[in-house]
C-alpha cells in the first residue's frame, strides 16, 4: 500500500477517497486539482494520503478488493503512518467505506466528514429509488471500455464543466495514472453494487455528512438518507456544484479540529459467528467419554488455529461450539467454510451462522440483537451448512464468495423474520 503524510502536527486526517482519484506520488504536484486542498489541510492536520490496492502506486489487485479488505488496508495505513486514531474525510464511496470503518474500529475514529456518499448507489432495489439504473451502468461500462484515459464518465464528475477546454483532457491523464480500462469497469461495477445501508446505525463517531444539489454522481437525497441513518449526524447541503473538492478545506478543518478527543463507548460494530457439532450428544452416547473427549481437543486445536489465522476472537467456547467474533464477515465466512472442512477431514461435522451487527461489550461479556440473531441463524442451519443474514451476503459484495437466498425465515425468540442465506463456495485467499 503506497501512502504519503502531509503536515507535522496537528491531528491525523485519512483521505479515504472515492472511486475518482490521482496517483499519491504526484497528487501535490502543481497542476493536479488536489495540490491546493493538500497544502492547506496539511498547515493544521497530518493529512494521510494513500492508494487503494491496484490503484496508483500500490501493488496491482487482479479484482476489487471486498469490503473487508479495504478496511483492513486501511487500518494497515493507518498503523504504517503511527496513527492510534484519526479523524476521517471520505468522498462517495470512500465516504462509504469510512463509514463502516468508524463502526468496526470506533476507538481509531475522531470523527467523520463525508462528502457525497450514499449508502448505496444503483437503485436496482425496491427500497432504494435513488442512484443509477441497470441500463446507465451497462451504458457506463461501455463508456469506460471505450474512452478510459481519454476522459470516460468526466460528465458525472464534471456535469456541464466537462466540456470547458482542458477539463476533459485533464481527467484523462488523471485516469492513465490510476489505472488500466479493464480493472477501472471492475471497480466502477464494484462500485455500483456496495451496499452499507445495514451497518450505519453503528457509527458513533461526530459526523458530518454534505451533499450537493444536482451531483450527478450521487443524487443529494442519497446522501440525505445516508446522514439520517447515521446517529447524530449533521447533513449539510452545499450550494449546487460539481462533485470535487472545491472551497471543503474550510469546512473540514472546522469540524476535524474543533472537536474534542472523546472516548467511543462500548458499542461496537462486529461480524458474530457461532459453530457447534452436530450430533455431539448421540456421538458421546455411542463412543463414550475417552473418545469424545479426543474429538473436543481436535475440533479446538483446529478451530483456535483458524480463529487466529483469520484475525478472530473467541468470546466464548460453549462446550461443543465456539462464539467468535470478526472484524468483517468476509473474513468469517471463510473461516468458516475452512473450518467445516478441516473438521469434516477428523470426522466432526459443524453448523455455523454468521450476522453483523452492533454489539455491547462489557468487560469480556458480548451481548445484544445482533448476537441473539447470529445464534439463532447458526442453530437453524443443517450439517455442514454455513447461513448467513442478508446483512453480511451485502457486505461481502465482491468478494467472490457465493449465496443462495433461502428466503424470510421465522427464528425463535426474533420479532420479525430474518433473510438467510446459504453460502454456496468461498475462493481461498
Amino acid at each position: 500500500m503506497a501512502y504519503r503524510v502531509f503536515g507535522a502536527s496537528g491531528p491525523f486526517l485519512i483521505w479515504t477517497p472515492g472511486w475518482v482519484m490521482s496517483n499519491a506520488d504526484g497528487i501535490d504536484e502543481p497542476g493536479s486539482p488536489y495540490a491546493d486542498a493538500i497544502d492547506e489541510l496539511s498547515r493544521s492536520t497530518r493529512l494521510i494520503v494513500w492508494d487503494r490496492r491496484g490503484w496508483g502506486i500500490s501493488d496491482p489487485s487482479t479484482h476489487p478488493p471486498s469490503i473487508d479488505e479495504r478496511l483492513a488496508d486501511m487500518r494497515a495505513v493507518l498503523d504504517a503512518a503511527g496513527a492510534e486514531r484519526a479523524a476521517f474525510f471520505g468522498t462517495s464511496e470512500g465516504g462509504s467505506i469510512s463509514s463502516m470503518f468508524a463502526g468496526s474500529y470506533p476507538e481509531r475514529v475522531l470523527s467523520l466528514v463525508l462528502y457525497g456518499p450514499a449508502g448505496r448507489y444503483s437503485q436496482d432495489l425496491p427500497d432504494f429509488p435513488w442512484g443509477f439504473t441497470r441500463e446507465e451502468i451497462r451504458s457506463q461500462l461501455d463508456e469506460i471500455d471505450r474512452l478510459w484515459g481519454h476522459g470516460a464518465l468526466a460528465e458525472l464528475i464534471y456535469g456541464m464543466a466537462a466540456d470547458t477546454p482542458g477539463v476533459r483532457e485533464m481527467f484523462g491523464k488523471l485516469q492513465r495514472a490510476m489505472l488500466s480500462p479493464t480493472t477501472a469497469k471492475l471497480w466502477w461495477r464494484s462500485f455500483t453494487e456496495m451496499d452499507v445501508r445495514h451497518v450505519l446505525g453503528s457509527v458513533q463517531a461526530p459526523t458530518l455528512v454534505l451533499g450537493r444539489p444536482g451531483d450527478r454522481l450521487v443524487p443529494i437525497e442519497a446522501t440525505a438518507a445516508m446522514a439520517a441513518a447515521i446517529p447524530g449526524a449533521e447533513f449539510r447541503p452545499l450550494p449546487p456544484g460539481l462533485h470535487i473538492l472545491a472551497d471543503l478545506v474550510p469546512t473540514i478543518l472546522e469540524f476535524v479540529c474543533g472537536l474534542p478527543d472523546g472516548r467511543a463507548d462500548e458499542r461496537i460494530l462486529k461480524t458474530v459467528m457461532f459453530t457447534d457439532i452436530v450430533g455431539s450428544t448421540e456421538k458421546l452416547s455411542m463412543r463414550g467419554d475417552a473418545h469424545w473427549h479426543r474429538q473436543l481437543d481436535a475440533h479446538d486445536t483446529v478451530v483456535d488455529w483458524l480463529l487466529t489465522k483469520y484475525g478472530a476472537h473467541r468470546a466464548k467456547h460453549t462446550g461443543d461450539g465456539v462464539f467468535a467474533l470478526f472484524d468483517g464477515p468476509t473474513k468469517a465466512v471463510r473461516c468458516a467454510l475452512e473450518m467445516g472442512q478441516a473438521l469434516a477431514a477428523r470426522g466432526i461435522t459443524i453448523r455455523a451462522g454468521i450476522h453483523i451487527g452492533e454489539c455491547e461489550r462489557r468487560a469480556e461479556e458480548w451481548s445484544g440483537m445482533a448476537v441473539h440473531i447470529g445464534a439463532r441463524i447458526g442453530a437453524s442451519a443443517k450439517a455442514g451448512q454455513v447461513l448467513v443474514s442478508r446483512t453480511v451476503r451485502d457486505v461481502c459484495t465482491g468478494s467472490g464468495l457465493g449465496f443462495e437466498s433461502l428466503g424470510p425465515q421465522r427464528l425463535k425468540g426474533l420479532p420479525e423474520e430474518v433473510e438467510v442465506y446459504l453460502v454456496t463456495n468461498g475462493l481461498a485467499l
